[in-house]
């Protein structure tokens, strides 16, 4: 405050202004923030800005990298899922993913990783009475316990045959990972450094499933994949050698 201010400020809990100091320090507009860069900001010691990042990190605010960055997680994003104009999420992918729900009025779904959860950021419902089983905008799972388990996974480096093929593949196939009669089938999508940025979801009704089904699904699932990518800066080349004819990876319920 200003000096000769007349405005006074309300007490409040000490330690939580201190949390959100820490997360207002990202105003200063780059993308990660040093250790040393947090206490020049904010003004607190290193020990507690250290103790708060722990809290912030355990809840999904502020993600620590492996090179000591700290960046913000993606529990931001959910609490500001309503304005997701601010994040450019449904206007960049809302019309890729429409046009896949269109050729096979299913579900679709960007997931996106957050540490060791994964996160629903979109969805476009299928038209169709009986639907998935019910993921929502802002749902946050355990990234061994979702159906793009097997994506995020396989293209974080994780050793294994059936990573090796979900790699290969670029295509992934679940049933009943998340909820007993569903299946879903995921992709992965890269940004401009082709990094992994998320992945695809496309889910239903295990019964709406079949063989035929899946086959059909999977190519137009590829082209979604790879426009979205291009969307987001990548080079959609990565597809051009997907294996995912035939039989695909299933990822079994863990």
């Amino acid at each position: 405050m200003s000096k000769g201010s007349n405005i006074t400020r309300k007490p409040g809990v000490a330690s939580l202004e201190r949390g959100l100091s820490i997360l207002t320090a990202f105003e200063c507009s780059k993308d990660t923030l040093t250790l040393t860069e947090l206490f020049e900001i904010t003004g607190l010691n290193k020990s507690t800005i250290l103790r708060l990042c722990v809290s912030l990190e355990n809840l999904g605010f502020l993600k620590r990298r492996q090179d000591g960055l700290f960046q913000l997680g993606m529990s931001i994003f959910v609490l500001g899922q309503f304005h997701q104009r601010l994040f450019g999420i449904a206007d960049l992918a809302g019309p890729v993913l429409d046009r896949l729900v269109k050729a096979f009025d299913e579900s679709v779904m960007l997931m996106v990783p957050d540490n060791n959860h994964v996160v629903c950021v979109h969805k476009i419902e299928s038209s169709q009475a009986i639907r998935d089983a019910g993921i929502k905008i802002g749902d946050r799972y355990k990234i061994d316990r979702c159906a793009a388990s097997g994506i995020f996974r396989s293209f974080s480096g994780e050793a294994g045959d059936v990573f090796d093929q979900i790699r290969a593949a670029m295509i992934v196939e679940s049933r009943g990972v998340l909820f007993a009669d569903a299946a879903a089938l995921g992709c992965p999508v890269f940004d401009f450094d082709n990094n992994l940025f998320g992945a695809i979801l496309i889910s239903g009704p295990r019964n709406r499933f079949t063989a035929k089904i899946i086959e059909e699904i999977k190519g137009g699932l590829i082209e979604t994949a790879a426009e979205l990518t291009r969307e987001l800066g990548g080079d959609p080349i990565i597809y051009s050698n997907a294996r995912y004819q035939g039989v695909t990876p299933a990822l079994k319920p863990l």
